[in-house]
């Protein structure tokens, strides 16, 4: 429910434009809740989440200004929030069978095998990704360096999802020329990487304060062990012991 209403009142935060002097970068505040929402609930409590709190935007901002490539937003934070998910939870395969199967559709367009080149970044983040994991996936079980990469790369291909789902659509709904996808090919890069930052940071102090909880926990829990321990120990030895070393002077 906490993650319900972050994601319905991230949806009206407004849009960064321009971002590090880019003209034309936006990034959508909403779009960094697709992985985070993935990652901390999994692909299917976490792909609702992202729906149903973007969807509550739409109803409540009403449609009369919605067209119909606003309305299928939530489902693209959705695939996001899926991939992100079905990594988390060790089903990477199937996650990079959707992300791939996007970058494939893409060149199932004239346009897009016009812009052949706009999925570049796309491409090199699934080469990365694939890389990266297969090394240090499961190396240690602490929170380090290594899982900041790793929660980093599962956004930015989570991000990267709903980036291509987003520009399929709008490729078939506007009929997009390619050169307007040609104009954005190394701006998005930045803006999607942004998003994938903010995500993972979220997810990497979640997860260290969550690593600190269970490491006080477990300290708390030798703690009682110990003490209990020490009671019985004394107990048999000023107790129990007494009465024994009495019964045996009795019975001798």
């Amino acid at each position: 429910m906490s993650a319900l209403i972050l994601t319905y009142f991230a949806s009206w935060l407004p849009d960064f434009i321009n971002v590090l002097g880019l003209e034309g970068a936006r990034i959508s505040s909403v779009a960094a809740f697709g992985p985070l929402n993935g990652m901390l609930l999994g692909p299917y409590w976490g792909a609702a989440v992202s729906f149903l709190g973007i969807m509550a935007h739409v109803f409540h901002s009403g449609f009369t200004d919605v067209d119909t490539f606003s309305m299928l937003t939530p489902v693209f934070v959705m695939t996001s929030s899926i991939v992100a998910g079905l990594i988390v939870v060790k089903k990477e395969k199937i996650a990079l069978a959707i992300y791939s199967s996007l970058i494939l559709l893409w060149y199932v367009f004239d346009t897009g095998r016009e812009a052949y080149y706009y999925p570049w970044f796309h491409i090199v983040v699934l080469a990365i990704f694939v890389a990266f994991h297969r090394k240090y996936n499961n190396k240690s079980q602490n929170v380090g360096a290594h899982t900041l990469i790793l929660l980093f790369l599962t956004s930015l291909v989570a991000i990267l999802s709903d980036h291509m789902a987003g520009s399929i659509s709008a490729l078939v709904i506007f009929d997009l020329p390619a050169e307007i996808f040609g104009s954005v090919v190394f701006i998005y890069p930045v803006e999607r990487t942004i998003l994938a930052v903010a995500a993972a940071l979220i997810m990497f102090m979640l997860a260290a304060a969550l690593q600190n909880i269970l490491v006080e926990s477990n300290e708390i829990d030798d703690a009682i062990e110990n003490v209990k321990m020490n009671m019985m120990l004394d107990y048999a030895k000023n107790d129990v012991k007494p009465v024994l070393e009495k019964e045996h002077k009795i019975n001798k």
